[in-house]
């Protein structure tokens, strides 16, 4: 099961942030909030970004996200994020983040993949997932994801 981080604001967003209408200004505003890179564990951020394009107040971090991704965690967490944020215009943005200093593997691929379909069948508009590594941050396109499925549990 996935945890919460229920710290308030873990990364508190400037007053007036810059709107993300580009993969360029989404992997700015990553590069921004997750500052220095090195982790010490797997995480899941998400935010939210406006139907303005601005990035809202809403972001969270999700702990114990080192293995595959499990569907019905994965289904948890979108109806999650309709009830936090309702169904307001605008979409959510994901960021893995995790220890090592390779890049994208299989398990970040299947967790890119995975939000992304999760996200569609709950009807959550989103946006390409993004990697931090202790050396990198870097998208995860989805036309370069495996097309194969998860189980409802693993």
């Amino acid at each position: 099961m996935l945890a919460m981080d229920t710290t308030p604001d873990p990364t508190p967003l400037s007053h007036d942030p810059a709107p993300v209408r580009s993969q360029s200004d989404l992997l700015r505003l990553w590069q921004a909030l997750m500052g220095e890179l090195g982790f010490t564990r797997t995480s899941t951020w998400v935010l939210h970004i406006g139907d303005d394009d601005r990035p809202t107040r809403r972001l969270l971090e999700i702990d114990d996200c080192a293995g595959e991704p499990v569907r019905d965690d994965l289904d948890s967490l979108t109806t999650m994020l309709l009830r936090v944020g309702g169904t307001p215009p605008g979409r959510w943005v994901f960021l893995r983040s995790r220890p090592g200093r390779h890049g994208p593997d299989d398990i970040d691929r299947a967790w890119a993949r995975e939000l992304g379909r999760a996200c569609r069948r709950a009807g959550v508009a989103s946006d390409v997932v993004h990697l931090a590594t202790d050396q990198r941050l870097v998208p995860l396109p989805a036309d370069d994801l495996p097309a194969t499925g998860l189980p409802a549990s693993a």
